[in-house]
């Protein structure tokens, strides 16, 4: 299951930082450069807002639940439903040849 999120660049940013730090990303062992990509990479909307879609499981992981509840709860970062994230971003429809 894919869960999704939106926030300002500036929160998405700080909780990467975190989540590199507590990770210590970059590893060259595994070749991990950072925990999740740069919010000048996210998709985002006309207000300014990222979006991030990450698998259930990541939010399990130690580092992530322990600050996911708290980002939600001051409403830093909004979690959205499949439906409201199609909202903003459509699914592509493929081109014809």
């Amino acid at each position: 299951m894919i869960r999704t999120f939106r926030s300002t660049p500036t929160v998405a940013e700080s909780v990467r930082a975190a989540l590199d730090a507590a990770w210590n990303y970059p590893n060259t062992e595994t070749l991990t450069a950072t925990a999740f990509r740069p919010a000048t990479k996210l998709p985002t909307d006309a207000q300014g807002r990222v979006y991030l879609r990450i698998a259930s499981r990541y939010c399990d992981y130690e580092a992530v639940a322990a600050m996911l509840p708290d980002l939600l709860a001051s409403g830093a970062v909004e979690e959205i439903s499949e439906a409201e994230y199609r909202e903003v971003f459509p699914p592509r429809r493929p081109q014809p040849h």
